[in-house]
């Protein structure tokens, strides 16, 4: 058993890293342009008032 588990861990850290990272970019990808819209619409309402 202890066999099986020592030879299944180096794989599960990678996975889990890669997976990490993917989680990442995609939530900076996601939002990014969200955060970049918001201020023009602001400035552009404190422009009108």
């Amino acid at each position: 058993m202890n066999d099986v588990l020592s030879a299944l861990i180096p794989p599960l850290v990678v996975a889990a890293v890669v997976i990490i990272a993917v989680v990442k970019l995609f939530r900076s990808e996601a939002g990014g342009p969200r955060q970049e819209a918001e201020p023009p619409e602001k400035s552009s309402e404190a422009s009108s008032d």
